[in-house]
């Protein structure tokens, strides 16, 4: 897995992160895609929201590769992908409340016992996630698996600046209902999902 944090400590160098005001040509809400797989959320969205600044992360080149190509094709300008490690490298890419959202589809749940530190959210990544955040920030999350859904709600809820959100309403009336690649096949298959939303509040503590 390609790790932008790795190859900064080789290079013994400390980076600051990317200002993606330049980096897309203009100042806009920046949202963030963790673990975007083939893009298809993040595509959407990019086309239905022009206004929007979006970046998504994805550890797999060929993914990321071929989102780039889409981008190119239909001249999708507010889109960026990136190679990284998310779970190490978000430090490196984005700036204390610098960022509106953060959605998070279908993150592999590693179901082996000795595999499971590998799992993306953790009370470290939200931390990183709340830290990152503006206030009125967004995180929304979606699983077909049970289990990682009620890991995920500890990790939110034990984050005194979250609060929490009706994610079925936030799915559909601020990310407007957009499917990505796995919840299309878990609604053909009729598999289930549990969702999650949060937003940031200000002064540390919930109201």
């Amino acid at each position: 897995m390609k790790s932008l944090l790795r190859s900064v400590r080789a290079r013994q160098v400390n980076p600051a992160p990317p200002r993606w005001e330049v980096a897309f040509g203009r100042a806009a809400v920046l949202e963030v895609d963790l673990g975007c797989g083939r893009g298809s959320y993040a595509l959407e969205r990019a086309r239905r929201r022009p206004g929007l600044n979006i970046v998504a992360l994805e550890a797999r080149r060929k993914w990321v590769e071929k989102i780039r190509q889409r981008c190119r094709q239909e001249n999708i300008a507010n889109l960026r992908a990136i190679r990284c490690d998310v779970a190490q490298d978000l430090p490196l890419l984005f700036a204390p409340g610098s960022v509106g959202g953060f959605t998070i589809h279908h993150p592999d749940p590693w179901w082996k016992k000795r595999h499971r530190k590998r799992r993306l959210v953790r009370p470290e990544l939200v931390r990183q996630l709340v830290e990152l955040l503006e206030i009125g920030g967004w995180i929304y999350l979606q699983t077909d698996v049970p289990g990682l859904a009620v890991e995920a709600r500890q990790c939110f809820t034990a984050q005194q600046q979250l609060r929490p959100l009706d994610a079925r309403r936030h799915r559909e009336e601020i990310l407007g209902g957009i499917m990505s690649h796995r919840e299309s096949k878990c609604r053909q298959l009729g598999i289930p999902l549990e969702r999650l939303a949060y937003r940031k509040v200000g002064g540390g503590v919930k109201p």
